[in-house]
């Protein structure tokens, strides 16, 4: 068996087992960037917005809570109690929208520490409580039962611990996006992986992210649009302010920062199944060890 074969073993189906306590293991429950995207041509790939389950043995971290995490909150329902960690890359609705619909965040007994920028214009708690106030939601946030922590910790070239015995490690590096994005680094047992959603790198690899990458076991990159979509090659509308990468631009950050496996991520709304696809065999001319990130993947590091 092949190195990349022991080392991601990948399903499509079953929620992730936490042992043995020394892996890291992935599961993706939203994908898309923007807003959700369900249908006929999006049943590989998915249609929910961005939301990743880590465990880091029996620690649970999440990053981001589009959409998707609304079904993450159906199964941890089943797991009472709760308590992870939820890390925010930043506050677009496609990564925030999924917290109203949240379920374990309206039982007590739960708790979710949630990661935050001291340097974004608007507070995590602020933006957050803003989404969940008349007339656009008939819950508040001032509703949820569980116990919410909010940590204003993510920065460019922080590091800090999280987990309830503080040991895994998480670093952040600052990502070229409107708004200020962070791509989110996170290390436990000798393995790591990065997360690095909503970042344009197409001109050359961003070199803060590349050293965060620096030989990671997964890189979970953007790659939003085609080539032809982010310079509006073929209806005049460029992409090229919008900050978001393409499969071209993801492949070169893998291969500079010589990691072990790259997911393309953040999937536009407007790509069906077959559209993805073939900008994985774009991005593997490049780096040949790439794969898209699809709804239910699990990965085990």
């Amino acid at each position: 068996m092949a190195e990349s074969e022991r080392r991601f073993r990948v399903s499509f189906q079953g929620t992730i087992s936490i042992e043995p306590l020394d892996t890291i293991k992935v599961k993706f429950w939203g994908t898309r960037g923007s807003i959700p995207a369900p249908g006929l041509g999006t049943l590989k790939y998915g249609g929910n917005t961005a939301c990743v389950e880590v465990r880091c043995g029996e620690e649970l971290i999440i990053i981001d809570a589009g959409s998707g995490i609304v079904g993450l909150g159906t199964e941890l329902s089943k797991e009472m109690p709760v308590k992870a960690s939820i890390l925010f890359s930043h506050l677009h609705w496609d990564h925030i929208q999924g917290i109203p619909f949240f379920g374990p965040a309206y039982m007590s007994g739960n708790e979710f520490k949630l990661y935050g920028s001291k340097d974004w214009d608007t507070k995590l708690e602020y933006a957050l409580r803003l989404q969940m106030q008349s007339p656009s939601s008939p819950a508040s946030l001032a509703g949820l039962r569980a116990k919410m922590e909010y940590i204003d910790v993510i920065e460019d070239g922080a590091a800090f611990k999280v987990g309830s015995k503080d040991q895994i490690t998480v670093r952040s590096v600052e990502l070229n996006h409107p708004n200020r994005s962070f791509a989110l680094r996170i290390e436990y047992s000798g393995k790591n992986l990065v997360y690095a959603s909503d970042t344009n790198n197409v001109q050359k690899p961003d070199e803060k992210l590349v050293e965060l990458a620096r030989g990671t076991d997964l890189l979970i990159h953007d790659a939003q649009y085609t080539n032809e979509e982010y310079y509006g090659l073929k209806n005049g509308i460029s992409k090229q302010t919008y900050g978001h990468s393409t499969p071209e631009a993801a492949a070169k950050v893998a291969a500079a920062a010589n990691v072990k496996k790259l997911f393309l991520f953040h999937h536009d709304f407007l790509h069906d199944d077959a559209t993805i696809e073939r900008m994985v065999q774009v991005a593997s001319a490049i780096f040949p060890n790439t794969a898209a990130a699809s709804e239910g993947m699990v990965i085990e590091l």
